[in-house]
């Protein structure tokens, strides 16, 4: 390994074959060319800022990473590291002689920082070139933009309390959407697409799943994985909404299995909490198919969707 830390320049790794090898075996779930390579070469480089983040005694956990589980690396372009007591960090692949990166939509948030990780030709070493904690909007970030390595353990030793932002709903229905949300079609199978029909007040609603502009109702998706260790629990969240006046609107929350899963995993919990955090709605699975809960708020009120499994959970805060 080569690099002078001291300055604050770069880190160099060899990629030993025990990383080939794993990359290799996730490589082969993908039939796309394009897809198993990118997969390929994100695998490279989440293990190089895992051995850099060793060198330096950071503990991560690779295996509670989108980037470890194959159903999610179908979905996503995704080469996440999970950093312990901090979140998730995106190891981007960098290609010899590239200066720009394109980082994928569906990691520009979620994320406390990004890491640069420069292949040379024959994939036998990787350079971490810098770190940024945010990228440009555009998704273009150029290599002269990215700061120093050195910023990443201040950034990791500096004692964090992150103050989550919510989900502005009614900018949905002005296509306004944070870029982790993403189309039905993309999360779930066509029979559940064709099962998603909201209920609201003894009425039935088939939210447009096409329609980015829609009047009437809309709706997006967020794919969760609430499994341990090496054991992955991959589930969709939707959020349907439909408007009752300028003042109140429907809302409905539901989850799904994903991919080859038919019912939710057993004793799965979702709740919906008010903006003090009480929980106002609750519904459990128990060989259930999918979870659907429905209420109507009122602009400007907050709660939020929490997701539970075992000792796992995810909380999202939104606004009407």
């Amino acid at each position: 390994m080569r690099g002078n830390l001291s300055e604050s320049l770069t880190f160099t790794v060899p990629i030993s074959l025990e990383a080939h090898t794993l990359a290799e075996r996730f490589r082969n779930k993908h039939k796309n060319r394009r897809k198993a390579k990118q997969v390929y070469l994100n695998t490279l480089a989440v293990f190089a800022v895992q051995f850099y983040l060793r060198c330096m005694e950071i503990q991560t956990s690779w295996s509670e990473s989108f980037s470890w589980n194959s159903v999610i690396q179908t979905l996503m372009d995704v080469a996440d590291l999970e950093v312990i007591g901090f979140g998730k960090i995106e190891c981007l692949p960098v290609l010899p002689n590239e200066k720009v990166i394109h980082v994928p939509p569906e990691v520009y948030s979620d994320r406390i920082g990004y890491v640069a990780v420069q292949f040379e030709e024959s994939l036998e070493e990787a350079t971490l070139l810098g770190f940024v904690k945010t990228v440009p909007s555009s998704g273009e970030l150029l290599l002269s933009q990215l700061g120093s390595l050195e910023d990443l353990l201040i950034h990791l030793n500096q004692p964090t309390e992150k103050v989550k932002q919510p989900i502005h709903l009614s900018q949905w229905f002005m296509n306004i959407v944070d870029t982790s949300w993403q189309t039905i079609e993309s999360l779930l199978n066509p029979q559940q697409q064709a099962e998603l029909v909201f209920r609201f007040r003894g009425t039935e609603h088939s939210l447009d799943l096409h329609s980015e502009n829609s009047t009437s109702g809309v709706q997006k998706g967020k794919l969760l994985d609430l499994g341990r260790d090496s054991k992955s629990q991959p589930i969709a969240l939707v959020v349907g909404l439909l408007p009752i006046s300028r003042e109140e609107i429907n809302i409905s929350v539901k989850i799904y299995p994903t991919c080859e899963q038919n019912y939710l995993p057993q004793e799965l919990e979702l709740l919906v909490l008010d903006d003090a955090g009480i929980a106002v709605m609750q519904a459990t699975a128990r060989n259930t198919k999918s979870i659907q809960l429905n209420f109507s708020s009122e602009i400007g009120e907050r709660f939020s969707v929490k997701v539970v499994l075992g000792d796992v959970s995810f909380t999202e805060l939104f606004l009407t």
